[in-house]
């Protein structure tokens, strides 16, 4: 399919007679040669192409003067001159309508009307990318003479400035396939990882995204948003730290990334899981001597108890080795609780419908628990636990 926008460009303004310019086509590998206009080379080298012709009725009628068309194959679709919504549409509508090859060509048009068409293709990219081709003949320093260029680069340099300030503010990434100048797979994998915390997928995700953020500084072609690039490594440059922490210690360090991101339920399973690793390894010297089944079981054995759970149905493994370890550390073991049943009690609140809290209200009730955990671990609580 051929998309063209329509201007008044072919004849002599002052006799009205038809002329000629070089256009040089070897981008498209297609011959070069003279054609009046950008439209009269697209009619000869796309001869089997339907297309769809976008202007005003002065451009339309313009045109069909001075070049022939084929009433089955060629479209036009009249727009007003200052309308900004009636191109964009336009074009948006014809691009999601056409699944194969789409070429859009803006070299041609009355002021705003190409920069419009370009908005549309880069909304119908992120929409449900096209194999689209933009092209624009730009004036050569030889008189009367144009040379093809594809704009696509730039519409993908678009797309990725877009893309990179979305996953600044937010720290997801919206899938746009078959780009180019960017893995966006290695963006998606991250965000999938960090909002369903899974600590080993940031982990690993991590060091691939630090891998693309690298090449991404080193490709020439983005250095005009190498700020973009910079702002993203910086967000990222807590989790530097994430190979020299303790797992509760990274868990803590995702709970306040996701929650200023606004994720407050990704925040709170991972406060979770911090307070409870955090228990876990202040019991390690504990539980050398006993076999648990995995993390999660070893990590029950301990909250169950801290919280004194002698009838659970299971994780009872540390109160049957070590009789009155809850009377010997009770004091400790009850402000521990008093925080994990706050963390629990918050946790399956917002699992269900909020019709209570406002979501400001809610955002620094967990600034402040993240607090609480953070000061029970820097006063290094159950670090002396009796047996």
């Amino acid at each position: 399919m051929i998309i063209s926008i329509l201007g008044t460009a072919g004849r002599d303004f002052k006799t009205k007679e038809k002329v000629s310019f070089f256009y040089d086509c070897m981008c498209l590998e297609k011959k070069s040669g003279e054609f009046c206009n950008s439209l009269d080379m697209l009619l000869e080298h796309y001869p089997d192409e339907e297309g769809y012709f976008i202007g005003t009725k002065v451009a339309i009628e313009f045109q069909k003067e001075l070049l022939k068309f084929d009433k089955k194959r060629h479209h036009f679709i009249t727009v007003e001159d200052d309308s900004l919504d009636d191109i964009f549409e336009k074009i948006l509508e014809l691009l999601n309508k056409e699944q194969g090859q789409t070429i859009l060509d803006i070299t041609h048009g009355f002021r705003h009307q190409p920069i419009m068409a370009i908005f549309a293709s880069t909304l119908s990219q992120f929409l449900e990318r096209k194999d689209l081709k933009i092209i624009y003949a730009k004036e050569k320093e030889r008189l009367k003479s144009y040379e093809y260029i594809y704009l696509n680069e730039y519409i993908e340099i678009t797309q990725i400035s877009l893309l990179l300030t979305g996953f600044i503010r937010t720290l997801n990434f919206i899938p746009v396939s078959n780009m180019k100048l960017l893995n966006n797979q290695v963006f998606e994998d991250f965000s999938k990882s960090l909002l369903s915390n899974d600590l080993r997928g940031v982990e690993r995700n991590h060091l691939l995204l630090k891998e693309e953020l690298l090449q991404l500084k080193e490709n020439k072609e983005l250095k005009h948003i190498s700020n973009l690039i910079e702002k993203v490594d910086s967000e990222l440059k807590p989790l530097e730290m994430l190979p020299f922490f303790e797992p509760y210690q990274k868990y803590i360090l995702l709970a306040k990334m996701t929650m200023e991101k606004n994720y407050l339920i990704v925040a709170l399973a991972y406060i979770f899981e911090s307070l409870r690793g955090y228990c876990s390894y202040r019991f390690e010297s504990l539980c050398v001597t006993i076999e648990f089944k995995d993390d999660y079981a070893k990590n029950t054995a301990v909250m169950n108890t801290i919280m004194n759970f002698r009838q659970a149905k299971f994780g009872t493994e540390i109160l049957k080795k070590y009789e009155g370890i809850y009377q010997k550390n009770k004091n400790e073991f009850k402000e521990v609780r008093k925080l994990y049943e706050k963390i629990r009690k918050r946790r399956n609140a917002l699992a269900h419908i909020n019709t209570t809290s406002n979501f400001e209200d809610i955002k620094e009730d967990l600034r402040v628990i993240i607090m609480r955990v953070e000061a029970l671990f820097s006063k290094k609580l159950l670090s002396d636990i009796k047996t």
